[in-house]
């Protein structure tokens, strides 16, 4: 039996650098937008370099694509596994 809680991104074994959202969110440029319809947020790069997460749910900010990646991959995951 697969246990879900510990089932991991498909991108944690073949890399980040190929999952095409890390891409995407490393390759904004200032004042640059991109949508995930999964979670209807908008993504935007800054002009002091932050990235910006905006939804009906949320307003935040992160200082590195990292950070925000991780985020974003945690709440995927929640969304798959049915927790939002």
């Amino acid at each position: 039996m697969i246990d879900v809680n510990a089932q991991m991104h498909v991108y944690e074994y073949l890399g980040k650098e190929n999952d095409p959202l890390y891409n995407n969110i490393t390759q904004l440029k200032i004042n640059q937008s991109i949508q995930i319809p999964e979670t209807k947020m908008q993504i935007t790069k800054t002009r002091f370099g932050m990235y910006e997460i905006v939804s009906a749910e949320q307003h935040e900010c992160y200082s590195s694509a990292q950070s925000l990646y991780e985020q974003i991959n945690a709440l995927l995951n929640a969304i798959s596994l049915g927790r939002l």
